[in-house]
Order: C-alpha cells, then structure tokens, then sequence
C-alpha cells in the first residue's frame, strides 16, 4: 500500500485516548502531526503518553474534558484553539459496541446511554469542532464508524440503529453548507480490531490490526488522499482496493 508524505497540521482525535483512536494517534504522530487528544479521564491520556514513542510526545498534546457535554465540549474546543490554533482535521473515534438484550427488552437507561455514547457524542463533537477547523488548511472531518450500521444485529440493536443514524449524520453535513468548505468522511472499520488491547484469544486470520486502521485513517486525513470525493469508506475493502 502506497502511503502519502508525512503531512504536518493539528489534528484534534476526539476519543484518542480509546482503543482505535490511540492507533490513530499514533499514526498522525509518526507522520509529523501534532495531535490533541482531549478525554474526561486523567488516567486514560496518562496510559496514552506512556505508549507514545518518546520522540513523539512533544507533539502530543492532550486536554482534560467532557466532549460528551455541551459546556465541557465548548471549553475543549477554546483551550485547543487557544493552546494551537484552529486544527486543520479532527477524527471522532467515538462510542463502543454493546450486545445484550433484544431491541424490545432493551432497559430505557441502557438505551439513553447508548443513544448518547454513541450518536449524541458524535453531533457534539461535529458541532463544536467542524465551525474552528482552519479553512487555509484544506480541512478535513472523519467520523470513524463500524460494520454495524449496514448489519441489523438482534442482541445489538442499539449499536446498528445509532450506527446508521451517525451514516445518515455524516451525509447530512455533506450536502449543508459546511459540506461545501470541510472534507467529510466515515471510515467504516469492517472487523474487529487487533491491538495492544486484545484479550479474545487467537484472532481470525481476516481481522484488521490497530496499525492498519492508524495508517488508513492517517492516509484519509492526508491532504494527498487519494478518493477525497468519496463521502462513505470501508475498511478493510479500501486497503485491498488501493
């Protein structure tokens, strides 16, 4: 897979500190990016500082506070800004899977939650972030996404109706005003994901690793990629494809 020049910039990775994002930091930091990573918890971008690469850190710049929360998502928002500048990109690796119940047995609380975590977080996100992105810069949104919203899942219900509506989100935006002047993207991850994380046993063979999602997203990210007009990616379909 051919990969694009070492890009530099700001990119803000908004749920960096998780599993997939911490790939993704990673990734940007090896290419020359600065990244700020914001999170609500101390000890989750502690862990993530503590993974970087010691050459790498000095472009590591992370920002204790709630995206999940409209006042805590302003006050991330003004201290990136304030600390470096409008970012040229974000990627939002938001929300989690969940399997349980059948959709009629779902508990309210349950459903709330995961309302939230998974589709309420992303609308903040792109509502605080896609307004500050520096429009010189050739600005660029990902939202990062899972095979769920294409797969009705009976014991995870939750996950495939908030994953298709964050599909539809991110189509929405690009036919609004702000599709015209942002790069929008969904990278759609198609399997699970194997990394320093991984406690499932012997993964399939098919499975796509953290470093593979971290170059991808990286390759999106970069003012040299490749399908700049495709709205909606897959992968590991777009990495064979390239």
């Amino acid at each position: 897979m051919t990969r694009p020049p070492s890009q530099p910039g700001t990119v803000v990775v908004v749920g960096g500190a998780g599993v997939a994002g911490e790939c993704v930091v990673h990734a940007l930091l090896a290419r020359g990016a600065t990244v700020v990573v914001p999170s609500r918890s101390p000890e989750k971008l502690a862990g993530l500082v503590a993974v970087t690469r010691p050459e790498h850190t000095a472009r590591l710049r992370t920002v204790v506070g709630d995206i999940g929360d409209e006042a805590g998502a302003r006050r991330v928002r003004d201290e990136v800004v304030q600390r470096v500048g409008p970012p040229r990109a974000v990627v939002a690796s938001l929300g989690g899977w969940w399997e349980g119940e059948e959709l009629i047995d779902v508990p309210l609380s349950t459903w709330v939650r995961i309302l939230h975590d998974n589709l309420t977080s992303h609308f903040l996100a792109a509502r605080t972030f896609l307004p500050v992105l520096d429009p010189d810069r050739a600005p660029v949104y990902v939202m990062l996404a899972g095979i769920a919203a294409g797969l009705p899942v009976a014991e995870s219900a939750p996950i495939s109706i908030t994953g298709a509506a964050q599909r539809m989100m991110i189509q929405t935006l690009a036919v609004a005003a702000v599709g015209k002047r942002v790069r929008l993207h969904e990278v759609a991850i198609m399997t699970p994901v194997v990394t320093r994380h991984w406690d499932e046993g012997p993964p399939d063979p098919g499975c796509l690793s953290g470093e593979d999602v971290g170059e991808y997203v990286a390759d999106v990210v970069s003012p040299d990629f490749a399908h700049p007009h495709d709205l909606l990616l897959e992968i590991p379909t777009a990495i064979t494809a390239t």
